[in-house]
């Protein structure tokens, strides 16, 4: 059982990605004259910044991302979430509890964000009010501050398990 989860938890995460991060992200591109979709921009983005990708969106583009991009964010944020507590057990004491929080973490910002992009879909480029884009910046910047961390602490984790240190 463990050796499938070791596996397959990740491979899945990986396919759901690369769906994701790949195939849907190219489309969603094409769809926006080759602007980069604003969950990837790791610094976030600017008022103009955002309004100029919403208008460079066609309508084939909102819907994607209203649509598949959205539930397929969705389905990748708590894969990833899974598998980067997978990776941090075992959990014991304080350090431990910051292993899950920082999963839950970001988990929790993925989320925001998603949430807070479909709120500046919504409303358009014309319409979106200026504090709706500083809520969806910093969730992104967040969200990838809340990754690196996860993946450190989860590779940590993993090196002392195959070192036989825990």
């Amino acid at each position: 059982m463990r050796g499938a989860i070791n596996w397959g938890l990740p491979l899945l995460t990986l396919a759901v990605y690369a769906y994701l991060g790949l195939y849907l992200s190219g489309q969603l591109m094409h769809h926006a004259t080759g602007e980069i979709p604003l969950d990837f921009r790791a610094f976030g983005y600017s008022l103009g910044e955002a309004r100029d990708y919403l208008r460079a969106l066609s309508p084939e583009g909102f819907a994607l991302a209203q649509g598949p991009v959205f539930w397929a964010d969705m389905v990748f944020s708590t894969l990833i979430g899974l598998t980067l507590t997978w990776w941090m057990r075992p959990f014991s004491g304080v350090f431990g509890m910051v292993c899950v929080l920082t999963a839950m973490t970001y988990v929790a910002l993925d989320w925001g964000e998603n949430a807070a992009v479909q709120a500046m879909l919504t409303a358009g480029p014309d319409w979106v009010e200026p504090a709706e884009i500083l809520r969806a910046s910093t969730f992104t910047s967040a969200k990838f501050v809340a990754l690196a961390l996860g993946v450190i602490l989860a590779a940590r984790q993993s090196w002392r398990r195959w070192a036989g240190r825990v």
